[in-house]
């Protein structure tokens, strides 16, 4: 069956070559924009702001497109060729520093000028033709991204065109709900992403329940009510599809792992207390790896962590790590640790739950949802419990689930395609 004509908004996927790798959204934009480009059943075009307007681009333009992309994020690369992989393996198996590491996702300005060089290059440079013209009568323009909800000139086209239906992905009001957990201007950016989704939006898409109750607030907030809905998961890369390989060499080493940008909102620092106190303990403490590119106040919670003699040697950090990588890691984990303050949905728990590994999460109601009964959920404030379940998880070191089917991941990647299509289709 076809569909109605799609625009699929290009600008997180267009600039993701200033980043090493990419980010659990930037993994799924980039999957959404894959597969619609690829099918050959719907007329697909994808849009991008320029210095001339908002332009469309052919389908196989931009499949060459992220083609390229995927090659500079080297999604890819094996543990093995992985640098920032081999060099925390080092440190944790005492072959080598025990220090942060350099993150690979800060690249120099010249390096970020010939990785998009290279994906222009790869795409074909074109002028594109103008959205207001070129775009089919009744089209869906899909913004996954987020990026263009807070520049609402980007969408200004859009009134021009009252044809087209656009279709908005917001993840959660966390900037709204909590501004003291984000920088002033992610409170201000996400201000104007909800103005623009209750101005343009046909539809929405989030990813739980409470994402969507929190968001249709905020909606109601700006003016607007009885926008269409869907609330779905987010899907696990196709990296998944593939079984884990845990790090022989780290066989014997016990260790438990946070991911995510290292920011206020993703509590750290409760990490750091509990370890200062498993550090303190006659008994042999874990590692713990933070891996994750320093965000809003990040450098200065890693500076905390790295400046304690006592956990010295026991805790780690990495960034840009490849996705087969973070898997390896996950996979032979004693488990992920997830104390986040607020969320709106919660990748790595899925990822990890797929892997086998235990979680340990803060209690939420975003990970209540996707977590359900298979993680332990606890207070993100309540040291002592933090404390007692990671101080069990290192007694028992076999107490992991089975990792789920390679299958799995595929099978519910294809029903949430399906279900986003059909949403489309009808609004």
């Amino acid at each position: 069956m076809g569909g109605r004509p799609l625009v699929y908004d290009l600008i997180r996927t267009f600039v993701g070559p200033l980043f090493a790798t990419p980010r659990g959204i930037d993994r799924v934009d980039f999957l959404l924009a894959r597969h619609f480009s690829q099918d050959s059943r719907r007329n697909f075009f994808g849009i991008l702001p320029t210095p001339w307007g908002m332009r469309v681009y052919e389908a196989d333009r931009v499949q060459r497109g992220l083609a390229r992309l995927e090659e500079l994020w080297a999604e890819a690369t094996e543990p093995a060729n992985d640098l920032a992989y081999q060099n925390l393996v080092g440190a944790l198996a005492g072959r080598g520093s025990n220090g942060p590491s350099s993150p690979r996702n800060a690249l120099g300005g010249l390096r970020r000028g010939q990785r998009m060089a290279s994906l222009l290059a790869a795409a074909g440079f074109s002028f594109g033709r103008s959205a207001i013209a070129s775009v089919p009568e009744n089209a869906i323009y899909f913004n996954v991204g987020h990026y263009t909800l807070a520049m609402p000139q980007f969408l200004a086209w859009l009134d021009k065109r009252r044809d087209v239906k656009p279709v908005l992905m917001l993840h959660d009001t966390i900037p709204l709900d909590g501004p003291e957990l984000v920088s002033p201007d992610s409170a201000r950016h996400h201000a104007t992403m909800v103005r623009s989704v209750a101005r343009y939006g046909a539809g929405l898409i989030v990813t739980t329940a409470h994402a969507r109750d929190t968001i249709l607030r905020a909606l109601a907030a700006a003016g607007r009510s009885g926008i269409r809905t869907l609330s779905i998961a987010l899907p696990l890369a196709e990296a998944f599809d593939s079984a884990a390989k845990p790090e022989p060499l780290l066989e014997n080493v016990p260790y438990f792992v946070v991911c995510g940008a290292v920011e206020p909102r993703k509590n750290h620092l409760l990490l750091f207390n509990v370890w200062r106190l498993l550090c303190a303990s006659p008994e042999s403490a874990p590692h713990l790896l933070v891996v994750g590119s320093p965000g809003w106040r990040g450098q200065s919670i890693l500076d905390q962590m790295f400046r304690c003699p006592a956990t010295r040697g026991k805790i780690h950090h990495v960034a840009g790590l490849s996705t087969q990588a973070m898997k390896s890691l996950i996979a032979g984990s004693l488990g992920l640790l997830s104390p986040s303050l607020a969320e709106g949905f919660g990748l790595p728990i899925i990822e990890a739950l797929h892997l086998g590994a235990p979680v340990v999460a803060s209690d939420i109601p975003a990970h209540r949802e996707v977590a359900g009964d298979n993680a332990t959920l606890l207070d993100p404030t309540d040291e002592p419990a933090w404390l007692s379940a990671i101080s069990a998880l290192n007694s028992n070191q076999s107490r992991r689930r089975a990792a789920r089917s390679a299958t799995d991941a595929s099978r519910e990647r294809v029903a949430c395609l399906n279900a986003i299509c059909e949403f489309l289709e009808a609004t």
